[in-house]
């Protein structure tokens, strides 16, 4: 149904979104505020349902928990015509999912987003918050905004290891950590598991399941997205362990950044040639016989990595 025009609370409605099953979500404008908005509101079918009310509530807390800038601000939320709802920042982006089902990302582009994503979730982690549902969807690159990446769709995220069931949508159990399938109980690593799934697949096109060797990946960054992807929890880096490698593949891997190295190269004595005299131009006699003198030198180029 077209709910544009419609209001809640002081939120004009504007065009729905997607989003999971037990609410719907929409793209809309404060009536006083310059807000642009994304309002979910419980789905009428779930009214009554208290997992489900409570879950819109609770998805709530969390962002104001996290209070970080790679994760969507919490404006308000209440209850309308019975209904839980949320107002929390629409996120003006481009998923990871749509770069690559365009291109796969270079080396350097996809080691940042790694970064950059280990770097919200150490803020996470360390607040008690497991996000559980990391997926291309849920990566959205966001250059206006002070933080270059934003993780939405908190609203299945554990707090302090309490978690309600979670509806999984189909192309999501490709980035799950074995634990999450088993019901065995999950912590950070999970995130870093689905987080390494993402990255390899965005490189490679590919899913990592196994994870194989793929021509053109470095060692260095395999070797870390291995590690990420271990089956067992236990095997795996932390979240903060995966920022602190990425933030040094970065530096190796970013353009304009190779390394220098010294080389001796030998400088040919033209004077010793049979110059070319309409390619050269005309030369000074004096001019020539410095040149005679030159012998070898260093010079600095960049090295190819």
């Amino acid at each position: 149904m077209d709910a544009s025009g419609a209001q809640i609370s002081e939120y004009m409605i504007e065009a729905e979104v997607v989003t999971r099953s037990t609410e719907i979500a929409y793209r809309a404008t404060h009536r006083v505020l310059p807000r642009c908005a994304r309002v979910a509101i419980l789905s009428p079918a779930f009214v009554g349902v208290r997992l489900a009310e409570i879950q819109l509530m609770r998805e709530a807390c969390i962002l104001e928990t996290l209070h970080h800038s790679g994760v969507p601000r919490v404006f308000e939320c209440g209850v309308h015509d019975r209904r839980p709802w949320i107002a929390t920042e629409f996120i003006d982006g481009i998923a990871i999912e749509q770069v690559m089902s365009e291109r796969p990302l270079s080396i350097g582009d996809a080691v940042g987003i790694l970064r950059d994503t280990a770097a919200v979730l150490v803020h996470a982690h360390q607040r008690g918050v497991v996000h559980r549902n990391i997926t291309p969807k849920a990566i959205v690159r966001t250059p206006a905004r002070g933080f270059p990446i934003c993780i939405t769709g908190w609203g299945d995220a554990s707090l302090n290891n309490t978690a309600f069931p979670q509806v999984v949508d189909a192309g999501a159990r490709f980035y799950r950590a074995p634990e999450l399938t088993t019901g065995s109980g999950a912590d950070g690593r999970c995130d870093v598991f689905a987080l390494g799934a993402v990255v390899f697949e965005a490189i490679t096109r590919v899913l990592p399941d196994p994870i194989r060797k793929a021509p053109g990946m470095p060692a260095s960054v395999y070797a870390l997205l291995e590690s990420m992807l271990s089956r067992r929890a236990d095997d795996r880096p932390t979240a903060e362990s995966v920022y602190l490698e990425a933030t040094r593949l970065a530096e190796v891997f970013s353009d304009g950044d190779a390394a220098i190295e010294e080389v001796e190269v030998e400088l040919v004595d033209i004077s010793r040639s049979s110059p070319q005299m309409p390619s050269l131009g005309w030369m000074p006699p004096d001019r020539m016989s410095r040149l005679h003198n030159r012998a070898l030198g260093t010079l600095r180029r960049r090295k190819e990595t």
